[in-house]
């Protein structure tokens, strides 16, 4: 038996594709291509993009194309049944300009499906009461950079809630669908739990006396046991 530690997210990423009707998928940030490779065992067409050629392990298999995320992207429009963003939007400089960009490529219907740190967790909560920081953005930037070990695009530069990254996706016409996790763990914190859905209650209704906005539908979403024992967030969204 393989010594090699189970990849949950990469699991919970095949579930997501399963029952989905194979066509053309970009891999978009793909590292080594260990997504790249299951999805192309599952018959989908594949195409894995990323800045650093060398780390890519599957040459000869699975095309692979020179891909700055940053910068425009070198395909035509609706091109894309489906793209794939796996742990790569907490360190980008210009989230905007990217998910515009991922959404132009993907056809009508077609979808996105991206992962980051879930920093709403209850033990990544317990830990910024604290440290002021949460897991996976314990290191600050300016520091790590100056790391010898360190390698500048694996620097985290944005620790999302599921708000922003929900926002972020309208504004690129790209509407949630779903949210997943990769693992559940911190059960050993669910002494938090009775007081924070005491405040959410609380928020609730000082917000309906305001007649302000309702957020029962927000905290039907963050209360979720996907996103308070989580260890990464994962959202799938499509294209309108």
């Amino acid at each position: 038996m393989s010594g090699k530690r189970q990849n949950f997210l990469l699991e919970k990423t095949i579930d997501i594709f399963r029952g989905v009707r194979p066509g053309k998928v970009l891999d978009i940030g793909c590292g080594d291509g260990d997504y790249s490779r299951r999805l192309k065992d599952m018959g989908f067409d594949i195409i894995a993009g990323d800045m650093d050629e060398k780390r890519f392990r599957y040459h000869g298999e699975i095309p692979f194309k020179y891909c700055d995320i940053t910068k425009s992207l070198p395909f035509p429009d609706n091109y894309f049944d489906h793209v794939l963003l796996m742990e790569v939007v907490e360190h980008l400089r210009n989230p905007y300009t990217v998910l515009a960009e991922l959404a132009r490529i993907i056809k009508p219907r077609g979808f996105l499906v991206l992962s980051t740190p879930n920093i709403l967790s209850l033990k990544s909560r317990f830990r910024y009461l604290f440290e002021g920081s949460y897991d996976y953005f314990r290191e600050p930037p300016l520091d790590q950079v100056k790391n010898s070990r360190e390698v500048i695009f694996n620097l985290h530069l944005v620790p999302y809630r599921y708000h922003e990254l929900e926002y972020l996706l309208n504004e690129s016409r790209l509407r949630v669908e779903g949210v997943y996790t990769s693992q559940y763990e911190g059960y050993g914190f669910c002494f938090l739990l009775p007081l924070i859905y005491l405040q959410s209650w609380q928020k609730e209704r000082r917000a309906k006396k305001k007649h302000s906005i309702d957020y029962k539908r927000i905290n039907t979403i963050v209360l979720s046991r996907q996103l308070l024992f989580g260890r990464h967030m994962i959202i799938k969204a499509e294209k309108q």
